[in-house]
């Protein structure tokens, strides 16, 4: 039996895995509004070449209640196909919930003391 081709097969598919980060504020909400977008990476993952994700943007006046950092399946593979001759570019998958629909996320009025 020749160990080679399953040991090739097992070291790729331990690289491929797949990663999920969660950031959660508070409890779940009932309603979330989602959006998702790819977030940019290069030189082995160390430099964003994507603007940072603005939470207050992304919600409009709602709160938010999750974000998710996810390297997928259609991440990886186009990380495959891009840094076959050099490692170059790393994409992620970010998803931001945010809690309400689109209602304005109102305040309670300060009091100076």
């Amino acid at each position: 039996m020749n160990i080679k081709p399953l040991s090739l097969c097992l070291i790729l598919f331990t690289l491929s895995a797949c990663t999920t980060i969660h950031f959660d504020n508070g409890e779940d909400a009932e309603s979330l509004t989602k959006t998702k977008q790819w977030h940019h990476n290069v030189a082995l993952d160390l430099v964003e070449v994507s603007d940072s994700v603005n939470l207050e943007r992304r919600c409009q006046n709602m709160e938010w209640a999750s974000v998710k950092t996810e390297l997928s399946f259609l991440n990886g593979l186009a990380r495959l196909a891009v840094n076959w001759l050099a490692p170059i570019w790393y994409p992620k998958t970010v998803e931001v919930s945010c809690k309400g629909t689109t209602q304005p996320n109102i305040s309670a009025p300060s009091v100076d003391a």
